[in-house]
């Protein structure tokens, strides 16, 4: 498995996925990032198709540990925005400047899961929002 770089295979909405599913894929994606260290430790967030792994799976790092998210829908957007010079590992040496909401309520549509809405402000809104849009087949470069 590697990072995937071709956008028209980026450009792909992503379909919801069951929980069990989603275990497996996330597990997959965390496998990937601790035998690819380097990618790892430099990244704070990974979708799914970024793998080359079909679903709606998004993972965000928060201190040292990988946080799932399945599934996600923005339910609720600050009136804040921030203009924040975003990277992506399927993007090489490029940045792109973007227009992010500094806080957001998201849905965990997963019948499975107790808890359901999260709120995320600051960085960790910043990274979900870049990666529900690869969820949404949206690259940074589209934000040009």
């Amino acid at each position: 498995m590697r990072i995937v770089t071709n956008p028209e295979r980026l450009n792909k909405v992503c379909e919801p996925v069951d929980y069990k599913t989603s275990r497996q894929i996330a597990n997959k994606m965390i496998m990937f990032l601790l035998s690819h260290k380097r990618i790892g430790d430099n990244s704070i967030g990974l979708a799914c198709n970024q793998l080359g792994l079909d679903g709606r799976i998004l993972l965000i790092k928060q201190g040292n540990k990988w946080t799932r998210i399945i599934n996600p829908v923005i339910l609720n957007r600050s009136d804040e925005t921030i203009i924040t010079e975003e990277k992506c590992l399927s993007i090489k040496k490029k940045s792109v400047k973007v227009e992010r909401y500094t806080s957001i309520k998201i849905y965990q549509n997963v019948k499975e899961l107790k808890e359901q809405v999260m709120e995320f402000s600051g960085l960790d809104a910043i990274v979900i929002q870049h990666e529900i849009d690869h969820l949404n087949g949206i690259l940074i470069t589209d934000k040009e």
